[in-house]
Formats: C-alpha cells, sequence, structure tokens
C-alpha cells in the first residue's frame, strides 16, 4: 500500500536541499540566458539607432529551441538520473535502502521533489522571457493563455524526460553519458531519417504541446511525417512517463546496487 505521509516527508526534504544546492542556482541563473541575449541586443540596438528586435521573433527563434531542445532535456537529464546516482556517489543509498521506508516511497518522493525543482527552474526562466518579449501581449487573456499553455507543455517535457532519465539512472552505469548520446544524437538524428523514426522520440510528442512551434529548421525537419494532435500528443507522452516510472520502481526495487557503482 501507497504511504503517501512518507512520500511527503521525503519530497519536501529533497526540496528543501535542492533549493539550498548550488546546481539548483545555477539552473535558475542560467534559465535566465535568453533574458540576457535579448537585452543585450537591444540595447546595443538602441546605442546604434537600430530598429529593435522584434520580441515575438526573438522568443520563437531564440527562446524556444533553448528551452525546448536544450535546457529541459538537460536539466531533467542531471536532475532525473541524479536520483539515485546521487545516492550512490554519496554513499548514502545503503541507509535508504535499510530504512522503515518503502523503495517506492523514497523513489516516489525524491523524483517528485527533483520535478518539482526542474519546473520551477524552468518556469522561472521562460516567464520571465515571454514578459520581457511580450510586454504587450501578456496583457491580454489570449497572451496569459498562451504562457500557460507554455508551462504546461514544459511541465510535461520535464516529467517526461526525467522518467526517462530516471529508467537510465537505476538501471544503466555512466547513464549521464548515455543520456547526452540520446539527447543529441539521437532526438537529433532522428529529426531527419526517412520513414516514422521521429515517433520514438521524446521532441515529436512534445512540439505538438507547444502553442508556439519551434520553427521546422531548428525542429522537425522530415515534413512527411503527419504531427499528432494534441490530445494524442499529451497522452502518448503520459503512457511514455508512466512505463518509464514503472520500469524504474521495479529495477529499483529488484538491483542491488554496489556503492562502487557510478551513474
Amino acid at each position: 500500500m501507497i504511504n503517501f505521509n512518507k512520500i511527503k516527508i521525503i519530497y519536501g526534504f529533497f526540496v528543501k536541499t535542492l533549493l539550498r544546492s548550488k546546481k539548483t542556482k545555477f539552473f535558475i541563473l542560467f534559465s535566465l540566458t535568453p533574458v540576457l541575449i535579448f537585452l543585450i541586443i537591444n540595447s546595443l540596438k538602441l546605442i546604434y539607432h537600430d530598429n529593435l528586435l522584434a520580441g515575438s521573433d526573438f522568443f520563437k527563434n531564440g527562446g524556444m529551441p533553448f528551452f525546448f531542445q536544450f535546457y529541459i532535456q538537460l536539466i531533467s537529464l542531471l536532475f532525473g538520473a541524479a536520483v539515485i546516482s546521487d545516492e550512490i556517489d554519496n554513499k548514502t543509498l545503503i541507509y535508504l535502502n535499510t530504512s522503515p521506508v518503502s523503495k517506492f516511497s523514497v523513489l516516489g518522493g525524491k523524483f517528485s521533489a527533483y520535478l518539482s525543482v526542474s519546473f520551477l527552474s524552468f518556469a522561472i526562466g521562460s516567464i520571465i522571457l515571454y514578459i520581457s518579449t511580450h510586454l504587450k501581449g501578456i496583457q491580454t487573456l489570449e497572451g496569459l493563455i498562451t504562457l500557460l499553455k507554455l508551462q504546461f507543455a514544459g511541465l510535461i517535457a520535464i516529467i517526461a524526460y526525467s522518467s526517462l532519465f530516471l529508467l537510465f539512472g537505476v538501471s544503466l552505469k555512466k547513464s549521464t553519458i548515455i543520456g547526452l548520446v540520446y539527447i543529441f544524437g539521437w532526438e537529433t538524428i532522428a529529426q531527419i531519417l526517412p520513414g516514422t523514426a521521429q515517433k520514438l522520440t521524446i521532441f515529436f510528442y512534445l512540439n505538438s504541446l507547444s502553442p508556439i512551434k519551434i520553427p521546422k529548421e531548428r525542429g522537425i525537419l522530415d515534413i512527411s511525417v503527419v504531427q499528432p494532435g494534441y490530445a494524442e500528443a499529451l497522452i502518448t507522452l503520459l503512457i511514455f512517463s508512466a512505463v518509464f516510472f514503472a520500469a524504474s520502481i521495479y529495477i529499483f526495487k529488484k538491483r542491488e546496487y554496489l556503492l562502487a557503482d557510478h551513474a
């Protein structure tokens, strides 16, 4: 039986720990990179009396690729795989495994904490960038709805990628390296392969959830593959996430981890 109280306690402990960590502070600052670039470009254009860079164009062509094709994948990998690898590296996994708390509660509570902090980091940067580039648009109901849809798409993306990288972390050594190969290797190559290879990537479905599409030259290159509808994409990503998480729980329960193991 699932003990939600213990999951809540573990969740609260690791959220507080993560919010104090240098890794989280770095990712929050890193999420502001597009904002800084946008302000610098327009500041230079003001100095040289040039036309200002359109905020909506920058958000679509700069912000969207940054957040949805780089930042989300990277933070999901480094946080998702670290759920177990951090315990192995710190030699604290043995204490978690010998505690009276079930392995499901440990993994569920810690993973939920990492998801929350990952989404918080993404939300801070993406919201500030959207407001900075849509000063008038954010004042309208349509602009607010677009922003909320973007946050929801980001949340689903983080859940899907983090679930996959959690599975890597509990089952594979050097999971971070393998995750990087997946992100910058398979997810990129699959976009230009003929046939339906794109359907075996998370990004293929993610692009259908976003109200602001990533430009095809930076995202989906093989336009012969029909994009799934919103509901189909959402359901598929949630199923992927559930399968990845369930597999992670099963492996975590069955596998005997050695302190010499490194993710």
